[in-house]
């Protein structure tokens, strides 16, 4: 029985396409870290028809934290499938943990997918469009947060893609599909429909968005917003949607190892230390007396070595083993 689960988790949608977009997600990024990756949404996706998902039922965090205590997983390891740190991932998942009474099963969260490595998967989603430099005006677009770090995210990259693109303000707008009522979330604006007023020849919606659902579909409430309050004669598109890019598996393995690895590192470094100072000893009282300090110096340091590699060997073993 594994001692460990991981969990690759979206906020969940009724919209069938989400779901299986994300059963692909999770297949490709278990492929690659040689083990199951369970697809799991926090809410929703488990009112769908199962007939709509080829006859398999969704899953939701609730339910995938009992199965993993019924199966005797002593580790949940999350992989969000969220930009930035939305409450999903900060609050409410530890949240629904603990009420599971969980006992010693240990709950682990991955950062979520904010970083440079997104820049250029959005580079590459707005080309796709046959968008290039002065041809209109690209409007990043989020859903619109309660919380001013995921806004944050999304302006973080609007900043990058104009450095990167050498686009100037009104050129490339960060824009947010809605908001909350009351000034203290006016970090959201401007909105896309308000927007798209500003737009300069055409106008390309570049998505932050992962999945197709009711908001981010073909015909979802981005692109109704955008039929209705365009301008007239102002042509627009909208981009791929980030779960898409076939760099989004890797990244998402990047993100569960790059936790890992940070205890593997520790651990190497700790370990290796003490391997130093018990050789010393080792060499004071076993080698013989005649022997110059160069020799006694060669002999610690090739020991040192020898130390090091085998622990080396054997925390990288641990760590695929638990990856």
């Amino acid at each position: 029985m594994a001692a460990n689960r991981i969990l690759l988790v979206d906020n969940g949608s009724l919209q069938p396409a989400a779901t299986l977009q994300l059963r692909l997600l999770s297949k490709e990024v278990g492929r690659l870290l040689g083990g199951a990756v369970h697809p799991v949404s926090v809410l929703h996706s488990h009112k769908i028809d199962p007939a709509l998902l080829e006859g398999q039922p969704a899953v939701i965090f609730e339910k995938a934290v009992q199965q993993a205590k019924a199966d005797g997983i002593t580790e949940l390891i999350i992989l969000p499938l969220f930009i930035g740190p939305s409450l999903a991932i900060t609050e409410y998942l530890p949240k629904v943990f603990a009420e599971a009474n969980a006992g010693k099963m240990k709950l682990s969260i991955r950062e979520p997918l904010f970083g440079p490595e997104l820049i250029s998967m959005l580079i590459d989603n707005l080309k796709s469009t046959g968008w290039t430099k002065g041809s209109g005006t690209v409007y990043l677009c989020d859903h619109g947060s309660p919380i001013r770090e995921v806004t944050r995210c999304r302006d973080f990259f609007a900043v990058s893609l104009r450095n990167q693109l050498g686009l100037k303000d009104d050129e490339l707008i960060a824009c947010s599909m809605e908001r909350r009522e009351g000034a203290e979330y006016d970090f959201n604006e401007p909105l896309l429909e308000d927007a798209l007023q500003q737009a300069k020849g055409d106008a390309v919606i570049l998505m932050l968005f992962l999945l197709p659902g009711r908001h981010a579909g073909s015909d979802g409430d981005v692109a109704t917003i955008a039929k209705e309050h365009a301008p007239d004669g102002l042509g627009w598109k909208l981009s791929p949607l980030l779960g898409t890019h076939p760099a989004l598996p890797a990244l998402l393995v990047q993100r569960h190892l790059n936790s890992s690895g940070f205890e593997f590192t520790k651990n190497a470094i700790i370990a290796d230390a003490l391997s130093v100072v018990l050789l010393f000893v080792l060499i004071g009282i076993l080698a013989p007396n005649d022997l110059e300090l160069t020799e006694r110096s060669m002999i610690w340091l090739g020991g040192v070595v020898a130390t090091f590699a085998a622990l080396f060997l054997y925390l990288r073993a641990k760590l695929r083993k638990k990856s």
